[in-house]
């Protein structure tokens, strides 16, 4: 169990309000709340902006993507998608390992308020990827992360792409 620590912060009384409204529609405490939010800050937002994050809606995105070929989308997800990633790990966490990778993809997905499950177990890292982008979303999100594990001499296998969702397994043994 990680060690956790106090802290103290003062904030408006406002915001304090919004605070308590959203951990009650959320059934959790502020303290669980606040505490998400700091790690969320952490371990994404304050690198966000130098890595050239943006935010987008999901109808722009999924609009965008259906307009753009196959081979074309394949293209960018091999060039530029997987060197933004690396580049975004390395910055993030001072290496690029599977470790580091996976840690990073894990925070982009989060900050990205895209649901998805990291099973860790054992030598395998399963994911069930609920993105709700299209088909071209599908397609490009496992080029990508295969593009970055083929690096590394791994794949994704047992691959389930759906117009809504991406599962997989790396095996790292």
């Amino acid at each position: 169990m990680k060690k956790s620590e106090i802290i103290s912060v003062r904030v408006d009384a406002n915001v304090k309000h919004k605070l308590e409204a959203e951990s009650e529609m959320k059934s959790m405490t502020v303290n669980t709340l606040v505490g998400q939010i700091i790690t969320k800050h952490v371990s994404w937002d304050r690198f966000a902006e130098d890595l050239g994050f943006v935010c987008l809606t999901k109808p722009f995105l999924r609009a965008i993507l259906s307009h753009v070929p196959e081979k074309e989308m394949t293209n960018i997800a091999m060039t530029v998608c997987r060197g933004a990633m690396k580049d975004a790990t390395i910055y993030m966490y001072g290496e690029m390992t599977m470790k580091t990778f996976i840690k990073s993809l894990d925070s982009w997905l989060t900050a990205s308020h895209i649901p998805f499950r990291h099973i860790d177990d054992d030598n395998v890292d399963k994911y069930v990827i609920q993105h709700e982008l299209g088909d071209a979303f599908s397609s490009y999100l496992i080029t990508v992360i295969n593009a970055v594990l083929n690096e590394f001499k791994f794949c994704t296998t047992h691959q389930d792409l759906t117009d809504q969702s991406v599962s997989f397994v790396i095996d790292k043994a």
